[in-house]
């Protein structure tokens, strides 16, 4: 099959009121649509591709998020396009006659698209998506790092089916094994049971409070968004006053500025394959202004890949110092690579019978100074032994 048999058609969004010219904005930018003379080869001159999800049926008390394609291409178009050279074709929305026709045909898109070298960006619908996403980004990458930005911990509860509230429950049975690192960026604790939290710890996974990210804190989320394979954002983990997104109410959570920091980490990672918007809901939204807040976290993350700003650190390059720690109490070196000119640092983690470079911040290293195990390390070298 090629690509395009994965697709409905689509056609570029009209834009009626315009901020800017026409040739200054993402519109102009995008292609919609895969031509008829294309083969799916060509599809890798690109960097991205968005891939629209117009379906709610696993989205339960939400239903109406299947029409967040449509609203969010509308206001992205809208927006200016990025400072530097990126590339982008609108695939348009996944077909399928059932849900696990959805579900496999977005899988199998995944796959081609991962092997072309282009990232996928998966806007709308609920977040049960993440799951044929995981599975196929595990075909060809044996140790995923996911980052989760949410309020809640999706796990099953009462034995409930399959769906975008329990979809954490079937990644830790179906694709734990791929599964290298996976973190929840923002939860609330209030919203959060018990047995949930327990869960995420029986996985070896990490749940990261709103309040550690807050504010001056906000560099702490950088390490999660530049290691990940996938980054999956629901809308809910925002302030519900910059994102009237969902049947349901939740009061607190990251400013439309956070949001949009967040998805500049994730662009300017280095390994970040698929990049989601689930669970917005335009009926809902009587204002539109959650459509436009999701189109400039989306911009965001075009304009960060644009900058080039992704790298993975080298020994044999000038612009890292190596750092090594010995812990005497614990007799042994950690080794910590920083960046001199933009200053982010990475820390080399015990895996099995190797060693991952991952992601961290400069606190990990004063920690490991000052005599103490950073908790990174630590976490990796208990579950290697």
């Amino acid at each position: 099959m090629q690509l395009r048999d994965f697709f409905e058609t689509i056609e570029a969004p009209k834009l009626t009121a315009h901020l800017m010219p026409m040739d200054d904005t993402l519109s102009n930018q995008i292609v919609y649509g895969l031509d008829e003379s294309w083969n799916t080869e060509e599809v890798k001159n690109f960097d991205i591709a968005i891939i629209g999800v117009a379906d709610d049926k696993n989205a339960p008390h939400n239903q109406g998020c299947r029409e967040a394609a449509a609203a969010i291409r509308n206001s992205l178009a809208a927006l200016r396009k990025t400072s530097g050279k990126l590339s982008v074709i609108d695939l348009g929305n996944i077909k399928g006659l059932t849900l696990n026709d959805r579900y496999f045909a977005l899988g199998e898109v995944i796959q081609i698209l991962v092997s072309l070298g282009v990232r996928a960006l998966i806007v709308g619908g609920g977040q049960d998506y993440v799951l044929p996403i995981t599975k196929a980004l595990g075909k060809s990458e044996s140790d995923l790092l996911l980052t989760m930005i949410d309020a809640k911990l999706d796990f099953c509860t009462n034995g409930s089916d399959f769906s975008a509230h329990t979809y954490l429950s079937e990644l830790g049975k179906q694709c734990n094994q791929t599964i290298f690192e996976l973190n929840n960026l923002g939860a609330q604790k209030y919203l959060i049971g018990e047995s949930q939290e327990q869960e995420m710890i029986k996985l070896g996974w990490e749940t990261v409070r709103l309040r550690e990210l807050r504010g001056e804190n906000m560099t702490n989320a950088e390490p999660f968004c530049r290691d990940a394979d996938l980054i999956s954002f629901d809308v809910g983990a925002v302030e519900q006053s910059y994102m009237p997104y969902s049947t349901s109410i939740n009061i607190n959570g990251f400013t439309g500025f956070e949001a949009c920091q967040l998805a500049w980490f994730a662009g300017a990672g280095a390994t970040a394959k698929a990049f989601c918007m689930h669970e917005y809901n335009p009926i809902v939204d009587k204002t539109g202004k959650g459509a436009m807040l999701c189109a400039e976290i989306i911009w965001h993350f075009f304009e960060a890949i644009s900058q080039h700003t992704r790298e993975i650190p080298s020994e044999s390059s000038q612009l890292y110092k190596i750092s090594v720690v010995h812990l005497h109490d614990f007799d042994v070196h950690i080794r910590f690579y920083s960046n001199r000119v933009n200053k982010r640092w990475w820390i080399e983690v015990p895996w099995k019978n190797e060693v991952k470079l991952l992601a961290c911040n400069k606190k990990d290293f004063l920690r490991a100074q000052s005599g103490e195990l950073p908790d990174k390390w630590w976490k990796f070298y208990k579950e290697s032994t």
